[in-house]
């Protein structure tokens, strides 16, 4: 017969190898780490009032209006949202105009990967 501390080691067993379950299917209570390198790298130049974007594979970047930031990121560099990016600024720039391309970014899904303050 089998006696009561073996029916109960092999409870306990059998408990301890369902806690240790995939954790696959648990809730994301962190977001995922910034990444050491932004995807996009969009930079103001305030004396012209223009910003220049670039992948940050890309050596040269393309000059737009900074109110058509997010649309060329989404729609001709084809960055899906989520993505990192990075503002630098040329001297001169108004605070108002980068809270506004960077509050643009953000409100479009784009994360945030200054890893340096804003010049």
């Amino acid at each position: 017969m089998i006696d009561a501390r073996t029916v109960f080691a092999c409870i306990a067993v059998v408990a301890f190898l369902a806690g240790c379950g995939s954790s696959a299917n648990a809730p994301d209570s962190v977001p995922p780490p910034i990444a050491a390198k932004p995807d996009v790298l969009v930079t103001l130049d305030g004396e012209h009032h223009i910003c220049i974007v670039a992948l940050s594979s890309e050596a040269q970047g393309s000059t737009i209006a900074c109110d058509d930031v997010v649309p060329f990121v989404r729609d001709e560099l084809r960055v899906p949202g989520g993505s990192i990016y990075e503002i630098r600024a040329i001297p001169k720039v108004e605070q108002a105009e980068l809270a506004k391309v960077e509050a643009s970014l953000k409100r479009a899904g784009y994360r945030s990967g200054a890893a340096q303050p804003h010049r």
